[in-house]
């Protein structure tokens, strides 16, 4: 009855689990991201900085406004050459509106500086989205790798305790020493280490899931699984590829628009070496004072165009020059070892995936030779035509040939998304 209870309990929870497949866990894990919402801000700081960037180029308006106290009567002179006393205190007031005329290209340099600068927050959330991708698939594919490993090891647990109720019967005949029944028992801990190893590492994987993808803890989770295609690196255009990363991929366009934005840095520099012209036009009460407290009566319009040089700062703006020219200089070595890099990077994965490309074949017939293997050995001990020893190898041969096999096929799926990665 309680084996009964245990089954419809499981049939129940598996009929209530959530089915997760790799594609919506990706999804699930880029829309929880707390470093994609970082490079979401990233974005927005960089639309707000090129906005600015514009609008240094419009005209601005400014009022001041000056309240002035004394502790006396002031006496100013009128127009009539006769000192009268005003009142304690007065209040001064204008508007002005200046339009940049030249800044020495501090303007366009801070517009296509800030491109630049957009361009790179662009970027660089699309390279977030790709980290989190191969990061997830990592994770997803290390679940079901340990559940198939988990799978093999409990079949070979049922099958080396069937062996060893047989060995016990053997040896209350005296057919069998205790010695081989021990070496069996041996081999069961061994399997069940691996179990629990396996377990542990699904629980681990699961969890870190969970926090990828935001999924509660008290959700069941049914990870659904994928199969691998075989000889994905035929579908490989190597010297495109390698075109394709150098010039267009995510990494090379970063190291050029950084190179865009330091250059757009030297010439803001260069540019307060330079004179700042402005027009301007002002309404208001002026400065010069005929009597203390001003009134309306007294504003005017004021205008012309207004010039500002800084002539002499110790060098200060000089120096300052010299380290965006040498910024530029060490972003453009930058630069190339960004393309030396990419070259060795590229390579190194695509022959990374062609490795483990055959490899995977290794593996797969390895599998097959050790089942076969293990078929006639298991036969053969049967038979007693072989001693426990050999037959324990045999299995051993196989379950290792299995979880080498299962490790190797993530492996070869991980080093094609990461070779992709690499050329997006």
């Amino acid at each position: 009855m309680k084996k009964i209870f245990g089954i419809l309990i499981l049939v129940s929870i598996s009929l209530f689990a959530r089915e997760l497949t790799l594609e919506q866990a990706i999804q699930l894990a880029v829309d929880n991201s707390k470093d994609i919402k970082i490079a979401e801000i990233s974005k927005d700081i960089s639309n707000l900085r090129l906005s600015k960037a514009f609008k240094t180029a419009l005209p601005t308006v400014m009022y001041t406004g000056t309240y002035t106290a004394s502790e006396y009567y002031r006496e100013i002179s009128s127009s009539k050459g006769v000192r009268v006393n005003d009142q304690k205190s007065g209040y001064y007031q204008s508007i002005k509106i200046t339009q940049p005329l030249f800044r020495g290209g501090a303007i366009i340099g801070g517009i296509k500086g800030a491109k630049s600068y957009q361009k790179i927050a662009d970027l660089q959330y699309m390279l977030t989205k790709v980290d989190i991708r191969i990061a997830t698939i990592e994770n997803y594919a290390e679940i079901i790798k340990n559940e198939d490993n988990l799978y093999g090891l409990k079949g070979a647990l049922n099958e080396l305790k069937a062996v060893q109720k047989t060995q016990r019967n053997q040896v209350s005949l005296n057919m069998l020493i205790e010695a081989d029944v021990l070496k069996t028992e041996s081999s069961i801990l061994e399997i069940n280490s691996q179990i629990i190893e396996a377990q542990t590492n699904i629980a681990v994987q699961m969890e870190l899931l969970r926090i990828k993808t935001g999924i509660p803890k008290n959700e069941v989770i049914k990870i659904k699984e994928f199969s691998v295609p075989k000889y994905l690196s035929k579908t490989i255009d190597f010297e495109s590829d390698m075109r394709q990363a150098r010039n267009d991929s995510i990494i090379a366009l970063i190291a050029k628009h950084s190179v865009e934005m330091q250059d757009a840095a030297k010439k803001i520099a260069a540019s307060d070496l330079l004179p700042k012209v402005n027009l301007f036009a002002s309404y208001g009460t002026g400065s010069e004072r005929t009597r203390y407290r001003k009134t309306i009566d007294e504003a005017s319009w004021q205008g012309g165009i207004e010039v500002s040089w800084n002539v002499f700062d110790f060098g200060s703006a000089h120096d300052d020059y010299k380290i965006a020219k040498l910024e530029l200089e060490k972003e453009k070595m930058n630069a190339a070892k960004t393309d030396d890099s990419i070259d060795t990077t590229v390579t190194s994965a695509y022959l990374e995936l062609s490795r483990l490309e055959k490899l995977r074949d290794s593996k797969e017939k390895a599998v097959i030779a050790a089942k076969q293997n293990f078929e006639i050995d298991r036969q053969r001990y049967e038979e007693g035509l072989i001693s426990t020893t050999d037959y324990l190898r045999a299995e051993e041969i196989r379950r290792n040939a299995i979880i080498e096999h299962n490790q190797t096929v993530v492996k070869y799926m991980c080093a094609y998304e990461r070779y992709r990665s690499l050329i997006i």
